[in-house]
């Protein structure tokens, strides 16, 4: 992975592991049950996402569900300003629970539905990147996320092996005006050896 965690964030990380596991006995957050694939597919996959952030700046999680990866990611980089956003209440409850659990100063969670006119009621414009995981499709993605990024912001969208294809299918003819598409990368997770592909657009 070539990220490097200080021993006091490694352990933070997996306690927000530990609690997502323990909270998704009752309540719907993630569909991996197993611990060591659970730390595989969601904290090892949310962490790569580091290589490709700076030290700072103002994150939007699209569709975050149980908080990934804008918590592992909040938990790393202190100087990036995290808002998770979702439109499931339970989802929202577990991340302030989070927040408050292991003091996530820089994690603003937002019970709230993303419509692509960008008319927010709780979250503050603009951000200078905006991140979403295995979330719809890429031009329903494009089209919540622009109106949120600055000029020059970046949008990444995390996908599986479906997201070559999805580029395929894209009409990036809509979207010429607004974004430039910034590439993509493909890596595999380090055990499984999944397949992910990482997609990178530039706010116009």
């Amino acid at each position: 992975m070539n990220v490097e965690l200080s021993k006091a964030v490694a352990e933070q990380e997996i306690q927000f592991l530990d609690e997502l596991l323990r909270w998704n006995q009752r309540i719907n957050l993630t569909s991996v049950r197993n611990r060591v694939e659970a730390c595989e597919k969601h904290l090892v996959d949310s962490l790569i996402m580091l290589k490709y952030l700076p030290a700072s700046g103002r994150l939007l999680d699209i569709g975050s569900g149980g908080g990934l990866p804008g918590i592992p990611l909040a938990i790393a980089r202190k100087g990036l300003e995290v808002t998770t956003v979702d439109s499931v209440g339970k989802k929202i409850h577990f991340q302030k629970h989070l927040k408050r659990l292991l003091q996530i100063k820089n994690l603003k969670p937002c019970h709230e539905r993303l419509l692509p006119l960008g008319e927010d009621q709780l979250i503050d414009h603009p951000f200078d990147f905006a991140i979403a995981r295995a979330f719809s499709s890429l031009d329903q993605l494009l089209e919540i996320a622009l109106p949120r990024l600055k000029p020059g912001g970046k949008l990444l969208a995390m996908k599986g092996p479906e997201g070559k294809r999805e580029l395929a299918d894209l009409e990036l003819g809509r979207f010429v005006k607004f974004c430039t598409f910034g590439g993509q990368y493909s890596y595999h997770l380090p055990s499984s050896r999944s397949e992910r592909r990482l997609i990178l657009f530039i706010k116009n």
